[in-house]
């Protein structure tokens, strides 16, 4: 009785002191993910590093730190790339710059990532400058179980009212 006690708490100990501590299987020690908020950290000491920003319909929107020659879809990339809902078409960045303007460039997603020539692609896309701010808008979509809970719902009030309706009237 005593060792089943002994090893009771022995495993209650290790697995504690296991999940309290931030450490992923196959993560690097470096620590790429910010659990506390929508900081990324994928700066390489090796080079010169900026902070952009990734906002909308991407898995892992936030704050970046990047190398300094990272472009528009690398960043996409970290973020964890666009959800299903986001549009494509419509990518915008926002550059600051030195005069108190701001400038907007819209870009295409699929023209950047689906052209024939890879020489144009890797021209196309913008390199990142410190400030940056990318934008995905999307909207989102209704699937058919969306429109049937939906369906559901306006039923379900509509009967319940109907119900309330013949028993006042009795």
């Amino acid at each position: 009785m005593n060792f089943l006690r002994i090893l009771f708490f022995n495993i209650l100990f290790l697995t504690t002191l296991l999940y309290s501590q931030d450490i992923r299987i196959g993560a690097s020690s470096e620590g790429r993910y910010n659990s506390q908020g929508g900081f990324f950290d994928y700066s390489d000491p090796r080079y010169v590093n900026i902070m952009v920003n990734i906002w909308g319909y991407v898995r892992y929107p936030g704050k970046y730190y990047v190398p300094e020659n990272s472009r528009v879809l690398d960043l996409i990339s970290y973020a964890g790339g666009p959800t299903p809902d986001a549009f494509l078409d419509d990518i915008r960045l926002y550059r600051g710059s030195t005069q108190q303007t701001n400038s907007v460039n819209k870009l295409n997603y699929d023209e950047l990532v689906n052209s024939e020539n890879p020489s144009i692609k890797a021209m196309d896309v913008p390199i990142l400058l410190p400030g940056d701010i990318i934008i995905i808008p999307g909207e989102p979509k209704l699937y058919f179980r969306d429109y049937v809970s939906i369906y559901a719902s306006i039923t379900s009030v509509l009967i319940s009212l109907a119900i309330l309706v013949l028993n006042i009237a009795k």
